[in-house]
């Protein structure tokens, strides 16, 4: 099966061509790993393996336009619709498939929602459905959106154990990786900053991520940076990214073993219904071995401070915690599990 991708985040990017690829699809992907050997992003590692498409590139390049991947999203020249098999539209569903439905409604299209879909995009999406669009959803608790389109199927994002993995936890402090709007005061209430910063303001705490270094953060870091950060740091305050349900960086917390602590739902407030869909305190809850439910969450910023003081305190406490949330993390978000049910889906 030849499948065309179209995203707008490099590093969601990445996971999905490398996913695609290893279950043997012929993945060409119109963005920043249209060259998987030679990614835009140094935030995400090449992908060697993955299949490369000179041909189809040299189409997207012939385009002659300040921006050709953005006009090759946009409207999607023909040879490259001639080619596919599938089109699978992560991102920008609104500019991406709206617009250019009738000229690609006869191949397979899938909706592929990634935690951006709020009401206005449910209601524009839904007249599409009835016509043969596709939606696989990454969260359950879309299914709370008002006007809520439908599914054909849900598929959480992933990441590899193998990858994420290694967790020691010697450095005690609270850290949190975000990518975080272009302003200078960095209370991003779509972030849901001002809780970081009540919450940690007498504990340690570092934090990383685009734009971060304004506000005394370290900025971006390198892919094996970032990895580092989250093995040696204690323990991780989860903010959320409204209106997701999770991030890709709860994901990648958990699976490393950082133990987390996570904001709760009355925090998303930018929609109306943003609690109802909020799923991570959810996430980072989990049954242990013995049948012990830990609630590592809380609205109440003073709860949250003592949840993580409690982790700083005592390694051991630590330790047993990032066990219970690992195994949590492997179980609804494991690469073999989710290649296994894209491989369902796609046929």
């Amino acid at each position: 099966m030849n499948i065309v991708l179209l995203l707008a985040h490099s590093i969601e990017e990445h996971d999905q061509v490398k996913l695609l690829s290893e279950l043997d699809y012929d993945v060409f992907s119109i963005g920043g790993y249209i060259d998987p050997a030679a990614p835009h992003d140094p935030k995400r590692p090449a992908l060697p393996d993955a299949p490369r498409h000179p041909e189809l590139q040299s189409v997207v390049d012939g385009l002659g336009t300040p921006d050709n991947l953005d006009l090759a999203k946009r409207h999607i020249p023909d040879d490259i619709i001639d080619w596919a098999d599938a089109i699978i539209v992560h991102h920008h569903e609104h500019r991406w498939i709206v617009p250019q439905w009738e000229r690609i409604k006869h191949k397979r299209v899938i909706w592929r929602t990634v935690g951006q879909s709020v009401e206005a995009n449910e209601r524009l999406m839904a007249p599409l459905r009835s016509e043969g669009l596709q939606i696989v959803r990454y969260s359950p608790k879309e299914r709370n959106i008002p006007g809520f389109a439908g599914e054909d199927a849900l598929i959480r994002f992933y990441k590899d154990p193998d990858e994420w993995t290694g967790w020691t936890g010697e450095s005690a402090r609270v850290l949190n990786i975000s990518q975080h709007h272009d302003t200078p005061h960095g209370r991003d209430r779509w972030l849901n900053w001002p809780f970081w910063e009540e919450v940690t303001r007498v504990l340690p705490n570092t934090f990383a991520g685009p734009h971060t270094e304004k506000i005394g953060g370290l900025g971006t870091l390198s892919y094996e940076e970032m990895q580092r950060a989250l093995r040696l740091s204690r323990c991780y305050l989860y903010t959320g990214t409204q209106p997701a349900s999770y991030t890709l960086g709860l994901i990648e917390a958990m699976m490393t073993g950082i133990p987390v602590v996570s904001i709760g739902p009355e925090h998303m407030t930018i929609f109306p219904y943003g609690p109802d869909m909020f799923e991570g305190h959810e996430i980072v809850s989990a049954i242990d071995g013995k049948g012990w439910r830990w609630h590592p969450w809380s609205n109440d910023p003073d709860e949250a401070r003592n949840a993580l003081s409690a982790l700083l305190s005592s390694k051991s406490y630590a330790v047993e915690q990032s066990r219970v949330q690992r195994d949590r993390a492997i179980e609804l978000f494991g690469k073999a599990e989710i290649g296994r049910q894209w491989k369902a889906f796609l046929g």
